[in-house]
């Protein structure tokens, strides 16, 4: 729920905005008093889609305060069960757009849009800021209104963001039109297996790669 999406209910609210110097405060405390591993579990688990996903971070800070153990030898307890599995989806997620981000050239940047079901971005960006060292980058989140930029290996985000647009060059559009038609050439119908191809590339990532324009 944000500030704008918030509606009247039977129960008295009141929004509380984010007190940045508070909250940096509270990181380098518990950063201090955590295992590295089990801080970093936590700071995941801020970017993992997950319902009540507040009351799981608290239940792990709590359970973190109160052991020297890994906080994921805890799986028995229910909410750091959920935070595990949800960030075996995200990481599995980030791990599959690794392969099927498609960039085309606008201009003399390098610009993606993507459709995650998770905050997969943040994590992301470093791959492709090591993998393209030299070049800048932009990708766009559309499920979360984030964009992505990168500008030779350095990684920045602007929030709440509307999807660029750009013209595109007529290089550009032949060099994708070109491809289609050689993907097209170089199928052989006889072998085509539509079932084996979504096990290893499942529809909800085609949205975006030209390969399926």
């Amino acid at each position: 729920m944000t500030q704008e999406t918030a509606v009247e209910n039977l129960f008295f609210s009141h929004w509380i905005n984010t007190d940045e110097a508070l909250a940096k405060k509270m990181q380098q405390r518990l950063t201090q008093r955590l295992r590295k591993e089990n801080t970093q579990f936590i700071l995941d688990g801020f970017y993992c889609s997950l319902k009540e996903k507040d009351r799981c971070l608290l239940d792990a800070i709590q359970i973190s305060l109160n052991t020297d153990d890994l906080i994921i030898n805890h799986l028995g307890h229910p909410s750091i069960l959920a935070l595990h599995n949800s960030l075996k989806a995200l990481f599995s997620e980030v791990h599959q757009f690794t392969g099927f981000v498609r960039f085309e050239y606008v201009g003399t940047l390098l610009y993606s849009k993507i459709a995650p079901k998770h905050f997969s971005l943040p994590y992301l960006c470093p791959h492709f800021a090591q993998r393209y060292s030299r070049e800048t980058l932009m990708i766009y989140d559309e499920t979360h209104r984030l964009l992505g930029i990168i500008e030779k290996g350095q990684i920045r985000f602007i929030e709440d963001c509307e999807v660029p647009t750009f013209n595109k060059e007529n290089s550009e559009q032949a060099v994708q039109e070109n491809w289609r038609k050689f993907l097209q050439a170089a199928t052989i119908k006889e072998r085509k297996n539509e079932q084996a191809q979504l096990s290893h590339l499942p529809k909800r990532y085609r949205n975006h790669m030209i390969d399926f324009y």
